[in-house]
């Protein structure tokens, strides 16, 4: 397959096919080459150079094409407006995380919204054509955030999408499109002789096209991509079935456009921006900064070679040292790039991300303490829940959702603070120590990997904690890029082969999809023998026509029963055809007629555990926040837990609230809704909360749906109504990685045994210690007390006993003390010989542990002592002069 650059220089000598355009011609654009970068572009009247940045700089700086001045809000009212009157429908924005794609972290474009299954025409649109504002999140550029007055980390893009399916025929393509892009920007103030489109091309995804970026004095608007090709197996191309009109334009750059501003910042924050300026003090030279923004186009960290060069060019053209010029607006920009970090955050918290060192989350965490670095060192004074807050209430028109998701983003937020410090408190002595010894080897030192993940696994000390204080001492730390840091840190960079289960050996392609009867509440059914795999040893699975046994998954387990008596132990999934795992190898003919029977009661507990996942995740949302998420699960017949998104442990205070809030729901009795619906009718319907579970495959999604309460996209097998519950019981809660809270439950009869057996621990304990079972609190905290009392007391003794030992001992002697101290004795005599001034050497043995100390006068090397020692009696261990410890072979 072509690259994207040959594509460019093929679809350029057949231009005519491809933007020779009836709507570009009967407008007055004529195509033109640029003379600086060699681009072809449209444009109307005479012209030698592409509205590009790098050609012509920011025209448009202090000389809008448009004399609207419209706010960031009233801009997509314009936008809105104009499509929604020429016959597009408006869709709602899908959520910043996209849970519905297993392959994104984030939506990053507004067609992630209808990809894969509109796009490829497996599904209808829900309208068509559209327009939708997606706010969008890309980490990409965050070195160009606040520089170049047009960058975020989060952004609003225009969707303007049109699916041309072999249905509908190509009744919306490129001349409809364009025409429509022309209009738009007419609508905004811009004249014809304002508008350059200039030709370009699209790869990814597999398809490929043509497409057209819109400029205006210097600022790309938007592009409109033609998805018209797709990429065959053997790398040949066909059309597309379904074409697709993909136009994405930039909501912040629409606004900036009517203004002419330095900045796109101060029109997309507005209040927020302003209100930051005052609180750090921060004014605006007038005349300098506006002739940096209008060179400030050339400064893209991806798209320019020399970052350093472009900057050093940009200084030449105003007349400033460059470093001067940036000292200079370094508070500014670090209010623009805080002003957008924390707008992301909010959006991004809102849909259930967390700040974390893994994957979307570690984004999160970084642009956090970005902000938390650019607010201490230097001075800015910001208030992050006043931000929070002005920033929901600017976009309240267009995302009123995000108000809701404010008090959640500010818990967030200082919850970072409040580690990140931490962070900073733990570094600040060990760092000290790799500062040092740096210092003397110079200016430049690398710290060796398995020391850095040490620091970060046992203390807690991110790297770029180190990277921070190693900057503020002028030491150039060679450090490993960060996101390959915690890959290597969790373990991601090993290779290990991953071991097939047992089913996942056997080939089921000969096979037809078993008939799932599972939903049917069905616990006796015949079923005919399709065939036999594994025969040839312990096992078998047995393959049948169709099937009431549930099959694992979704994080259920499986049912068991019996098939013609013989036990089912397992039920496993294989692309549609289920696997019954037998107890023991059986023989049936394939025909064979087969008498199977589910286990009813293993089937209720584990219905009974899942319906109570959902239970328990509308309880926990409701006292934690908008911003929980499902992260896992495992339902069994036994217990279950939930895997939830949350920022800090959480409190036994916030867990017996939830655990009321479950119970009370189960006692309202819900019905318990189930339904098959068509994946666009289901998110349209319902909304993306259905994705609590993360993506599910599949055009259609069976919905599992508790009253009004909560409604997810869901497999798995579940009660009629929540009373059917029983109740609920919270057995434990974890955190199972940074962001991630377990909770462990019971439900109905397995609830009640748990508690039942709580009750008996309690009255044993009161028995044991001869009080009743409501003064048990107060005689465990007078047991303890006193507990500690006398371990202070024994720990005493111990250092008389251990001093008086070392004072017995002979000087100048290797002596040996074999079995006569306890093991915590032994260490407390060991180290006080280390310290002592007497020349002393001792070999101390407390089971299989072996102690030797030298005394710092004594000559002698403890590490040596004891090699020697393991020659008589072998073992293993190591240590320094002073102190060496290790393990005899008994």
């Amino acid at each position: 397959m072509l690259s994207k650059g040959e594509l460019r220089k093929q679809f350029s000598q057949d231009w005519q096919k491809h933007y020779d355009l009836d709507v570009l011609k009967t407008n007055g654009f004529t195509r033109k080459q640029c003379s600086s970068c060699k681009k072809n572009f449209w444009s109307v009247g005479d012209r030698d150079k592409c509205g590009d940045p790098s050609c012509i700089g920011y025209e448009f700086i202090g000389n809008p094409p448009s004399q609207l001045k419209l706010t960031y809000a009233d801009t997509w009212k314009k936008v809105k407006g104009y499509f929604t009157s020429n016959g597009h429908t408006y869709v709602k924005p899908y959520p910043t995380v996209a849970r519905w794609r297993d392959d994104l972290y984030f939506t990053i474009a507004s067609i992630n919204d209808f990809q894969p299954y509109v796009v490829s025409g497996e599904l209808e649109p829900i309208a068509n054509p559209l327009v939708v504002p997606q706010p969008c999140i890309r980490f990409g550029d965050i070195t160009n955030v606040g520089v170049t007055g047009r960058h975020y980390t989060n952004f609003v893009m225009v969707g303007q999408h049109a699916f041309n399916s072999e249905k509908t025929g190509l009744f919306y393509w490129k001349n409809e499109a364009l025409g429509h892009d022309i209009n738009l920007l007419k609508s905004l103030g811009l004249n014809l002789e304002e508008i350059i489109f200039i030709e370009d091309v699209w790869l990814g995804g597999g398809n490929y096209g043509p497409c057209i970026e819109y400029f205006s004095r210097g600022l790309e608007l938007g592009n409109c991509v033609f998805m018209q090709y797709e990429i065959l197996p053997d790398q040949s191309s066909r059309e597309l079935r379904t074409k697709v009109i993909d136009m994405g334009a930039g909501l912040e750059r629409l606004a900036w456009i009517t203004h002419g501003s330095p900045t796109s910042y101060e029109i997309v924050f507005g209040n927020v921006i302003a209100e930051m300026k005052k609180w750090a003090g921060v004014g605006v030279e007038d005349a300098l900064f506006l002739k940096y923004a209008k060179g400030s186009g050339m400064l893209n960290a991806e798209e320019v070679g020399d970052m350093k060069k472009a900057k050093e060019q940009v200084a030449r053209e105003i007349g400033v040292p460059k470093e001067e010029l940036f000292k200079r607006f370094e508070r500014l920009f670090a209010l623009y790039a805080c002003a957008d970090h924390m707008k992301t955050v909010l959006m991004t918290t809102s849909d259930g991300m967390l700040p974390s060192n893994v994957g979307g989350g570690y984004n999160l965490r970084m642009i956090l303490r970005r902000s938390f670095g650019f607010d201490e060192d230097l001075g800015l004074r910001l208030d992050y829940g006043k931000i929070l807050k002005m920033h929901a209430e600017e976009v309240r028109d267009i995302f009123p959702q995000y108000l809701d998701g404010v008090d959640s983003a500010i818990a967030v937020v200082e919850e970072e603070r409040r580690k990140f410090g931490e962070s900073k408190k733990k570094a600040s002595g060990r760092v000290a120590q790799i500062i040092e010894k740096a210092k003397k080897t110079g200016s430049s030192f690398s710290i060796p990997t398995p020391e850095l993940v040490t620091l970060y696994q046992s203390y807690g000390i991110p790297i770029e904690v180190i990277e921070e204080v190693a900057k503020k001492e002028n030491i150039n730390l060679h450090l490993p890029p960060a996101s390959s840091f915690y890959k290597l840190a969790r373990h991601e960079d090993e290779l290990v082969e991953a071991r097939k289960e047992e089913h996942e050996l056997i080939d089921v392609s000969q096979y037809p999809q078993t008939k799932n009867l599972s939903y049917e509440n069905l616990f006796r059914f015949k079923a005919k023998v399709l065939g036999i795999e594994g025969t040839g040893g312990k096992t078998s699975f047995l393959i049948l026509d169709q099937s009431a046994f549930y099959a694992e998954g979704g994080g259920q387990t499986s049912d068991t029963g019996t098939i013609n008596g013989i036990s089912v132990v397992d039920v496993k999934n294989s692309a549609g055809i289920f696997l019954h795992k037998m107890a023991k190898a059986v023989d049936s003919t394939p025909g064979t007629e087969v008498e199977c029977v589910v286990e009813r009661e293993k089937r209720a507990h584990t219905m009974r555990h899942h319906s109570g996942a959902h239970v328990l995740q509308i309880a926990a949302r409701a006292v934690l926040g908008r911003h929980v998420w499902q992260a896992g699960a495992h339902k069994s017949a036994e217990k279950a837990h939930l895997d939830l998104t949350h920022y800090k442990h959480i409190p036994d205070e916030e867990l017996a609230r939830i655990e009321r809030l479950a119970n009370e729901i189960i006692v309202q009795n819900i019905a318990v809704k189930k339904e098959i619906l068509p994946r666009n009718v289901a998110e349209s319907q319902y909304g993306f909360g259905l994705y609590q579970g993360g993506a599910c495959p599949g055009k259609e999604l069976r919905v599992v749906s508790i009253g009004e309460l909560d409604h997810e996209a869901c497999g798995g097998i579940h009660v009629e109504r929540t009373g059917d519950i029983g109740c609920f019981k919270i057995i434990k809660r974890e955190s199972i990685q940074d962001g991630i809270e377990r909770i462990t439950y019971k439900c109905g009869v397995k609830a009640i045994e748990y508690m039942q057996s709580l009750e008996r621990s309690i009255r044993d304990s009161s028995a044991l210690l001869s009080v009743s079972t409501d003064q048990l609190p107060q005689s465990v905290e007078r047991f303890f007390s006193e507990w500690k009392e006398q371990r202070k007391q024994i720990e005493v003794l111990s250092g008389i006993v251990a001093n008086s030992l070392i004072d017995m001992m002979k000087e100048n002697e290797l002596h040996t003390v074999k079995n006569k101290l306890d093991l915590p004795l032994a260490r407390k005599v060991a180290e006080l010989v280390t310290r002592s001034q007497k020349n002393i050497s001792l070999v101390l043995i407390a089971g299989p542990t072996i102690l030797v100390a030298c005394s710092p006068s004594s000559g002698k090397d403890a590490n040596a002592l004891l090699q020697e020692y393991f020659k008589k009696s072998p073992g293993k261990g190591g240590g320094t002069k002073l102190l060496a410890s290790g393990k005899l072979n008994l």
